[in-house]
């Protein structure tokens, strides 16, 4: 009998909320998750290039793009990678451009545990 292993989830997040990343850090701690958080775009897009991830959580505002053109690139050099914007205010027109962009899920802040866990867990992209 031929044993395989399964790989491990790896999930990047961004929001440059200390709070948010610190509240993923203990959530994520004690997970078998692999996971990496970073507070802008431009260390995520870097990270990108020397990581292999399945998941890409961004919230809106970042200090140096928007988290939605932050995904439309990550989603033009590697559109295997399921992408996923956060936001506390969502509107119509947000929701057109998540469509137009492909964008695979939306996450509605405040975030709660349970919520993230089915999101990661695949049962729910769409809040």
């Amino acid at each position: 009998m031929e044993k395989h292993k399964i790989r491990q989830l790896q999930i990047m997040f961004v929001d440059n909320d200390p709070h948010v990343r610190d509240s993923l850090k203990v959530f994520f701690g004690n997970s078998d998750l692999g996971y990496l958080i970073f507070q802008s775009a431009a260390e995520a897009l870097n990270s990108l290039k020397f990581q292999n991830m399945d998941v890409v959580i961004s919230d809106y505002f970042l200090p140096d793009m928007d988290g939605m053109t932050f995904l439309k690139k990550v989603g033009v050099s590697y559109p295997k990678i399921k992408r996923i914007l956060m936001a506390t205010l969502v509107n119509n027109e947000l929701r057109q451009e998540l469509q137009k962009e492909r964008i695979d899920g939306f996450i509605e802040k405040p975030l709660t545990v349970g919520f993230l866990d089915e999101v990661i867990q695949g049962e729910q992209v769409d809040h």
